[in-house]
């Protein structure tokens, strides 16, 4: 027996050790409530035995108050009596009824009525006075009644004048006591229901919680597989396409080929060009989401980027029999960042700026402030609508309705770039016109002191 028992008990551990949740949810939502219940329940009881004790104990007082006076020989007209009984009734409002009965020839005759009702007449329920007990004149004797959903209590003490039993009456009507105790208890109960409910909330607050982190760590987990697996594969292809881009340079170099093997080559140059692209676009997506992403921030000449950027694009916009204008002033411009961030960054605003553009010039602009270096981006191409501009920094979104087997782009670009310069600490703004032209506008805050 003792036997099954344990085995019992350690099958119920395994399943609280399993289940942890839900045993918490258990504690907070019912073992709580009902130890509060519990509580509440017990602190009325215990209150409402000390009231009653401490309402005897003052209606004793009161008892022997009137009785130091009731010892008198006339205590219908002394107005002492009448004084004390009704400073009595103004500090003690449960008081509705005060008398005192002298026993005469077996009969109950009314001396004293603070109502002044039934003075000098014979009490009609003597039976109040003749079943008391034989030990009720050492102190008072008390009925309990409920009389139209009241507590009343008749109260009956016994003083001894020169052979003469007298008997005080009191009555206590306790509605507006139970009445207030009544309103404290619904209160309570209240408090307990809120509480309650309460509970329930958190430990569904708590059940979701619990939930939305297994979530977020098979999230997080799945995240990191999917950045493995993409930088992975971005690698993978990167070698084998660099090998094919290669071979196609030499092949191209060679003297037996034909015009239609050159084209070809070329194709297979550019397309692989293109490929290199995108998987390093990839990878650099992948290396700025996963935060993997560093920079290397330093001292530079802004001009000497800028020169290097024009010089190297100066082809592509040739191509396209486009001007690239350097507009900068001669003195130095000097920027806390990192060089090859910044100089990718306007490498990527720059070639769109040279795809995007028909005809016409692409200018490249730096100034300097006071508390601020800004370089600015122009082209003469299509423009950018109002609409389009919300989704121009939007990863794999390519704007302007343009044709995409003449522009060659993953939409990731611009996404890439907002993020570089995030990382680098500056802004990036856009003015277009549709049909007119675009400039991109890169701000960096320079008022802290260059290191």
């Amino acid at each position: 027996m003792i036997s099954e028992l344990l085995v019992l008990l350690e099958n119920g551990l395994k399943v609280m050790r399993a289940n942890s949740k839900m045993v918490l949810v258990g504690i907070l939502v019912f073992v709580f409530p009902l130890l509060f219940a519990w509580l509440t329940h017990n602190f009325f009881v215990t209150a409402t035995t000390n009231i009653e004790t401490s309402e005897k104990q003052r209606i004793s007082s009161i008892h022997d108050s009137i009785a130091t006076i009731a010892t008198m020989t006339r205590v219908s007209s002394s107005t002492v009596l009448k004084q004390v009984v009704a400073k009595l009734k103004k500090d003690n409002q449960d008081i509705t009824k005060t008398r005192i009965i002298s026993e005469v020839d077996n009969k109950y005759l009314i001396i004293f009525d603070s109502e002044n009702a039934y003075l000098n007449l014979t009490e009609k329920s003597d039976q109040l006075y003749r079943n008391l007990p034989p030990n009720a004149s050492e102190g008072v004797y008390i009925y309990k009644l409920v009389i139209d959903g009241k507590r009343i209590w008749q109260v009956l003490s016994t003083v001894e004048v020169k052979g003469e039993k007298r008997y005080i009456f009191t009555e206590h009507d306790f509605s507006y006591i139970d009445s207030v105790m009544l309103s404290r208890k619904q209160q309570s109960y209240l408090g307990l229901s809120a509480i309650f409910l309460f509970l329930i909330a958190l430990a569904y607050w708590l059940n979701r919680q619990t939930d939305w982190y297994k979530k977020y760590k098979v999230l997080t987990t799945q995240l990191a597989q999917r950045d493995n697996f993409t930088n992975m594969i971005a690698h993978e292809f990167r070698t084998p396409l660099t090998v094919i881009k290669g071979y196609a340079s030499f092949l191209n170099e060679s003297k037996s080929l034909t015009q239609e093997d050159i084209r070809y080559i070329k194709n297979i140059h550019t397309a692989t060009e293109q490929m290199v692209f995108l998987v390093n676009d990839f990878l650099e997506v992948a290396r700025l989401q996963s935060g993997k992403l560093k920079v290397e921030l330093a001292k530079i000449n802004l001009n000497l980027i800028l020169n290097q950027v024009s010089t190297d694009l100066q082809s592509l916009a040739h191509k396209k029999n486009l001007e690239l204008v350097l507009n900068t002033k001669e003195e130095p411009i000097y920027l806390v960042t990192d060089a090859n961030r910044l100089k990718q960054i306007l490498i990527n605003i720059v070639t769109n700026a040279i795809k995007y553009t028909g005809s016409g010039t692409v200018t490249i602009e730096a100034k300097e402030t006071k508390d601020s270096i800004t370089i600015v981006v122009k082209d003469t191409g299509m423009g950018i609508s109002a609409t389009d501009q919300k989704d121009l920094f939007v990863p794999f979104t390519r704007v302007g309705g343009v044709d995409e087997s003449a522009v060659t782009g993953t939409g990731l670009g611009m996404w890439i770039t907002k993020q570089l310069i995030d990382l680098l600490g500056g802004l990036i703004e856009v003015e277009s016109i549709k049909g007119v032209g675009t400039h991109i506008i890169i701000k960096f805050d320079t008022s802290k002191k260059l290191e």
